[in-house]
């Protein structure tokens, strides 16, 4: 196949990936996100991908991510796969129907874009193994949850004063007549109108540029998962403990019940995001949220913060950061022991 720098289509994503897949004995160098090790692991699933690397360049095959897009170079030829997660090119089977669902969300979530026009394409061929798309509320997991709970997982948007704040989400429902019980698909148009307004009019006091268009989007389900609600795991657990959740989640796809279970309980029970010091080197955050990433991604809807410096944690115990945040750090959280005070 010839290296194309034009847009590519579904098909000549696929046929690269076929391409990767059928490769003997390859290696891979990948960046340390959600996106690239679905994409690595699912080689490694599907192929005879034999190591991953977040430093090699001796790699046979490299994921390269920079501002003019997405790369994939394999034996020094680059091939350009746009804004396309990597995940997308996988090809399609009810196996994997789910681990494709994280990638491409988790990588839509953590650059802060929607669902580009072939990853839609890669949602709708998934349809015939059962996935569920629909345009609606952008909250975590509206039809199995209450609504409360949903307004109280939402990251992204985050909802100034509800999200993480349980009383507050169940108060909000009750000023327009939802109970704390329902769901979604239990309430009136009427009553969603004004949900739908109270959101807005709240995360209105942190981004002035929101619109109803950036809350009521394309979703994706499957099974009893929403793959917002997913993604958002894995983006927690990769910070709390590393590749190793996400590995056997693709292994074993089943094994998703188990962490979105993990992360209900542990979330669940009320968060907060304090202030906010920004220093030479990083920014540092006092709150009780356990994941720098997921609390990044709140702090970057408010333009409290920028990318350009990762993002530290205090908490009651400490000092913490994670290895999606500083590179060379070991998996899990890290607690920072030394730390320049005049820099704080």
């Amino acid at each position: 196949m010839e290296s194309f720098l034009r847009q590519p289509t579904k098909e000549e994503l696929r046929q690269l990936a076929s391409q990767i897949i059928n490769l003997e004995k390859t290696c891979i160098k990948i960046s340390y996100n959600i996106d690239d090790l679905i994409f690595a692991f699912l080689l490694f699933k599907l192929g005879k991908l034999t190591a991953v690397s977040f430093a090699s360049d001796d790699c046979e095959i490299k994921l390269i991510t920079d501002a003019s897009g997405k790369f994939i170079e394999i034996g020094g030829k680059r091939y350009y796969i746009g804004a396309n997660s990597f995940t997308a090119m996988i090809p399609a089977s009810i196996d994997d129907t789910l681990p494709i669902l994280a990638g491409i969300t988790g990588s839509t979530i953590l650059e802060r874009r929607k669902y580009s026009d072939i990853e839609l394409e890669i949602l709708n061929d998934l349809m015939k193994f059962g996935v569920l798309l629909e345009k609606n509320l952008k909250i975590p997991n509206y039809k199995n949850l209450p609504l409360f709970f949903s307004l109280l997982l939402s990251f992204d948007p985050y909802i100034p004063d509800i999200s993480g704040n349980r009383e507050n989400a169940i108060k909000t429902l009750k000023e327009i007549n939802i109970a704390e019980t329902d769901r979604l698909d239990e309430i009136d148009e009427a009553k969603l109108n004004s949900l739908v307004y109270k959101i807005i009019s709240n995360i209105l006091k942190i981004n002035p540029k929101i619109t109803r268009e950036d809350i009521i989007t394309d979703r994706a389900f499957y099974l009893e998962y929403d793959s917002l609600e997913l993604a958002f795991a894995l983006i927690y657990f990769l910070d709390l403990k590393g590749v190793g959740d996400i590995f056997q989640f693709v292994m074993s796809p089943n094994y998703a019940e188990l962490l979105i279970t993990k992360f209900r309980e542990e979330v669940g029970k009320g968060f907060y995001v304090g202030s906010v010091t920004e220093t030479r080197n990083f920014y540092l955050v006092e709150t009780n949220l356990k994941s720098p990433t997921l609390v990044q991604l709140i702090l970057l809807q408010s333009g409290k913060i920028k990318r350009n410096k990762p993002v530290y944690i205090k908490t009651e115990d400490g000092i913490y950061t994670s290895r999606f945040q500083v590179n060379n750090l070991k998996e899990g959280l890290n607690k920072i022991e030394n730390i320049d005070k005049n820099n704080i």
